[in-house]
């Protein structure tokens, strides 16, 4: 009995569902080359639909390749020297030539989370139908962070550095602010100037004893610097990246970010009207810390996540403090979620 094309499909689809997705600093080209290979050679499959296939896996990818290094990854494997026989995922010997190639629906090509046209969906609806009725709360963040934020929500920023910072990292924060307006007339406080680097032990020691007050809250880089400056070019270690979308409701934003597949750090509010995610790149240089990040941001852009986040020296905001400029409910800008090992998985399913 010979198997269908569909049939070929439906278990090259399944297999590469089992492998694990591409990670940027974790052999990321090499586990796609796999992938590509088991499709073109393991179930000899024909480019065309090989590159769709490999679609859908790219839609795990941390950050997602590009359609054209997709195309080079097809044609590498099509071209490459494999030991084992094409077609030796295929089972029995009767399925080792696959049939003539049958045009393939395209929604069955479609990526996991494909995003659509801008211009058809807007942020909150793009979110919704990604989501599928999926919904999760502060308290279910709360139950499900390896290290649980402290009681005492003032020493939110200590607990955030002594589990993603580094004993001689120096660390830069701002408390300084400008007050413009924005254009439906609130006030809107920007961070001003270039703050304090302090060594992250001695930060520590520091705020256990008290938070910097500011009526802007105040604002944290994600990143180590060298103590020389706060541009991109003195971050020492470009290990975070950071999600903001504060186009849809933060209840929306909140189960979002506990239901996207990404190595999630931490969570943290505002004090507004959005949520702040460290998402964990661990680039080995700037330059791939922002090819990957801008990447990410493309991915996520129809969900209305702030794609200008791509510098490594961006600021976040200060958990550990009340925002009183342009705050929202309590004000407080509060740490939610933390996790020092993240994986590309869901927070919660």
């Amino acid at each position: 009995m010979t198997a269908t094309l569909t049939t070929v499909v439906d278990r090259a689809r399944a297999y590469l569902a089992a492998m694990p997705p591409a990670i940027a600093g974790q052999n990321g080209h090499d586990r796609t080359f796999v992938a590509a290979c088991a499709l073109v050679n393991g179930f000899a499959l024909e480019p065309e639909i090989a590159r769709a296939l490999l679609g859908e896996y790219n839609s795990r990818c941390l950050p997602p390749w590009s359609e054209r290094e997709l195309a080079h990854k097809i044609a590498s494997a099509v071209h490459a020297a494999h030991r084992k026989p094409r077609g030796h995922l295929l089972g029995s010997a009767d399925t080792l030539v696959p049939p003539t190639p049958v045009p393939v629906a395209r929604s069955a090509m479609r990526p996991a989370i494909a995003p659509p046209s801008l211009s058809q969906v807007d942020p909150g609806s793009a979110a919704e139908n990604w989501m599928r009725g999926f919904r999760a709360d502060e308290v279910d963040l709360w139950e499900a962070s390896p290290i649980r934020p402290p009681g005492d929500w003032r020493l939110d920023a200590v607990r955030l550095l002594e589990s993603l910072f580094r004993p001689g990292d120096h660390v830069n924060f701002v408390t300084a602010y400008t007050v413009a307006a924005r254009p439906d007339g609130t006030a809107k406080a920007n961070p001003q100037g270039i703050g304090e680097t302090v060594e992250r032990n001695a930060l520590i020691v520091r705020w256990q004893r008290a938070m910097p007050e500011s009526a802007a809250g105040g604002w944290l880089r994600m990143n180590p610097l060298d103590g020389h400056g706060c541009q991109d070019v003195n971050v020492t270690a470009p290990r975070f990246a950071l999600i903001e979308c504060d186009e849809i409701p933060r209840a929306l934003q909140l189960s979002l970010l506990a239901r996207l597949p990404l190595p999630i750090a931490a969570i943290l509010t505002s004090g507004g009207r959005s949520l702040h995610a460290w998402v964990k790149v661990d680039a080995p240089d700037l330059d791939t810390y922002r090819a990957t990040v801008a990447r990410l941001l493309a991915l996520l852009a129809r969900f209305g996540v702030d794609t200008r986040n791509k510098n490594p020296s961006r600021l976040s905001r200060l958990p550990g403090t009340r925002r009183a400029i342009g705050g929202e409910a309590d004000s407080l800008q509060r740490l939610l979620y933390l996790n020092p090992n993240p994986t590309q998985k869901p927070i919660l399913t």
